[in-house]
């Protein structure tokens, strides 16, 4: 039997949600395990692409570890000559230390591969930034803000940093390009499965996520946290300005997507001006994979 792991690490704003959805959107196939559901030990419900596998390696993460085991047990357990598993953990990108994490599935698996996705980071910052403000989690998020946006760029999205971390023997690193056409071509899941060998269920109108908003629509969600704020601290009415909120938050998305927030000229060329360095050292370290097509295209449309 042969056990294989694929872990996707995202990060945030690059697909992930889409590519969980068409999976789960059809029976899967025995070959293929996609873990989520009431197993894993976390209270948050979004655990097929959650899962919190940065906790591996500390005191925390041994419920999750026992998980992980009885995932590949199953696995093994299959009548099928090959198995995957997939991992879709996109808070993984930012993990600093994942040395323990890619040694204990290897150890675990016959192979390893971790996949990341790059998105340019202009178009992946005002997503973030958008997702910050659709969320009653995040009071700072309030406006879709430039200043919101250069704040993010901290630690997200620094490809290079990805990349270093990663590395290393023993598994396959596979970083994908991410293109804004990507929803209308469908190109980002076809490029994973020809990578993974993980066939994608076609898309369905009923599958569709994460359908971006307008940025006025935007405005109204931030004026809502904004107006209802100071109810954070008090129990009670702050259960009921969260209720609010996400009421709000489903009429909203039911509306026809307004205009949408967009970088001005001058605030893009802040973004890949802070990025240049960071995308450089991206680039060489693709090595010759940054000759490919996909790839020449990701770098000149950043120019």
């Amino acid at each position: 039997m042969g056990v294989r792991i694929v872990l996707l690490i995202g990060p945030m704003k690059t697909g992930t949600e889409a590519l969980t959805s068409r999976l789960l959107s059809e029976p899967l196939p025995p070959t293929l395990i996609v873990p989520a559901g009431e197993a894993w030990p976390q209270t948050r419900d979004d655990v097929a692409k959650h899962p919190e596998l940065e906790l591996l390696g500390t005191r925390r993460g041994a419920p999750f570890e026992r998980r992980v085991e009885s995932i590949v047990a199953d696995a093994r357990q299959r009548n099928e000559p090959d198995v995957t598993i997939l991992f879709v953990a996109e808070a993984l990108s930012v993990a600093r230390y994942p040395d323990y994490i890619v040694k204990r599935l290897g150890e675990l698996a016959d192979s390893l591969d971790v996949v990341m996705f790059a998105r340019h980071q202009s178009p992946a910052l005002h997503s973030f930034v958008a997702h910050r403000i659709q969320s009653w989690a995040s009071p700072g998020h309030i406006r879709p803000d430039h200043a919101l946006v250069m704040r993010g760029t901290r630690k997200r999205f620094h490809y290079d940093t990805f990349v270093q971390r990663w590395s290393g023997d023993g598994h396959r690193l596979i970083v994908i390009p991410y293109f804004e056409d990507d929803r209308k071509t469908d190109g980002l899941m076809t490029r994973f499965s020809q990578q993974t060998k993980i066939r994608i269920p076609d898309p369905q109108s009923s599958n569709t996520t994460n359908s971006s908003l307008g940025k006025r629509q935007l405005e109204r969600l931030g004026e809502f946290k904004s107006k209802w704020a100071w109810t954070r601290k008090v129990p009670v009415i702050r259960d009921v300005a969260r209720l609010g909120f996400f009421a709000l938050r489903k009429r909203i998305q039911a509306e026809k997507p307004g205009l949408r927030w967009q970088p001005s000229a001058t605030e893009k060329r802040q973004i890949v001006d802070f990025y240049r360095d960071s995308n450089a050292r991206f680039k060489k370290l693709l090595g010759s994979a940054a000759r490919r097509p996909e790839w020449k295209r990701w770098f000149s449309e950043i120019e």
